[in-house]
């Protein structure tokens, strides 16, 4: 396969992502772990999952220790309507939590992470 073929093939999938860590403002530490439980109760049809319609935004701000909140969404940004299962809900937010010291936001396939 030559370069520029596989330039083609990839180019997309890497414009479909992108990926900023917040650089300010309270850490995970030391509740990473109560972080990550969180995102695991949040990531069902009542919460950050389940059915979207264009550009909206489903949130839950929870309480992760003593005078800190932190605020988890997902938002389909494509047209039309779409379903975000509970496992990539899960992975994408954890992923926020795990990647950066002070969480991030991401858009990966028309799905903005935060």
């Amino acid at each position: 396969m030559q370069l520029h073929t596989l330039l083609a093939i990839i180019a997309p999938a890497i414009a479909t992502v992108q990926a900023g860590c917040f650089g300010s403002g309270p850490t995970w530490d030391p509740t990473k772990n109560t972080a990550v439980s969180v995102v695991d109760q949040i990531c069902n049809s009542n919460g950050v999952s389940g059915f979207f319609t264009s550009g909206q935004t489903k949130s839950r701000c929870v309480n992760i220790r003593d005078h800190v909140r932190a605020q988890f969404e997902a938002q389909w940004t494509g047209g039309g309507s779409l379903s975000l299962n509970d496992g990539d809900c899960k992975l994408r937010l954890k992923n926020e939590i795990n990647g950066c010291s002070h969480g991030g936001e991401t858009i990966t396939a028309q799905w903005r992470f935060k």
